[in-house]
């Protein structure tokens, strides 16, 4: 049985020739008999009838279920897609002391995110101007890091689907770094849209 199932499965070319089987008349009566459809007995004659034409059919059933679950992936795969983006900002020292992933789609929200992320620098630096009918912006930052030797990177925005995904990495220096407290971040712009976004934050091991 686990024979036939696998055989079944694995070669489509043997499907046909299980239902061949399964729907073969035995005759038991005749000269020839079927050496794999014919029954022990006559007893066993409808046992071993319903045995095939049940095998035949849950293979073909459980054949046509690999081929549909295969379908969604391969549409998931073809639907994704790389977005294009720009820096819109990118530093190291920041007044924000929490890692945080924003999305920032109005100017008011860039307004309040701006003196957010600058309010300890003296004199704050203007408000960068961003046209929100054309873009918005997506904000990442590791929050306090012990030394200089942190960085953070988004490596790539996909779209999966009606979601955009940001792929974002953590980085690590070797060697000599700044021993002050820094807050690394990176801004972007993107193409405006309504789409949902989701992050993934990567840790990047330092190579030394």
């Amino acid at each position: 049985m686990i024979r036939f199932l696998a055989i079944a499965l694995t070669f489509p070319l043997h499907l046909p020739l299980a239902l061949t089987l399964a729907m073969t008349p035995v005759q038991a009566d005749s000269g020839w008999v079927n050496p794999i459809a014919a029954p022990i007995s006559s007893r066993w004659e409808s046992y071993h009838r319903q045995l095939w034409q049940g095998l035949a059919e849950s293979a073909v059933s459980v054949y046509r279920r690999g081929i549909l679950s295969q379908t969604p992936e391969a549409s998931s795969e073809t639907a994704r897609e790389k977005v294009p983006f720009e820096t819109q900002e990118q530093g190291s020292y920041s007044s924000l002391g929490e890692p945080f992933e924003r999305v920032i789609d109005e100017e008011s929200d860039w307004s309040s995110f701006w003196q957010q992320l600058h309010g300890t620098r003296s004199p704050m630096p203007d408000v960068a101007e961003v046209d929100f009918e054309q873009y918005r912006l997506i904000a990442v930052g590791l929050g306090d890091r012990g030394d200089g030797s942190y960085g953070v990177q988004v490596d790539r925005v996909d779209q999966n689907g009606e979601e955009l995904v940001v792929h974002y990495l953590e980085t690590r220096g070797c060697g000599m770094a700044t021993m002050a407290i820094t807050q690394p971040y990176h801004i972007i712009r993107i193409e405006r849209s309504n789409r949902p976004v989701s992050f993934q934050h990567h840790q990047v091991p330092p190579e030394c």
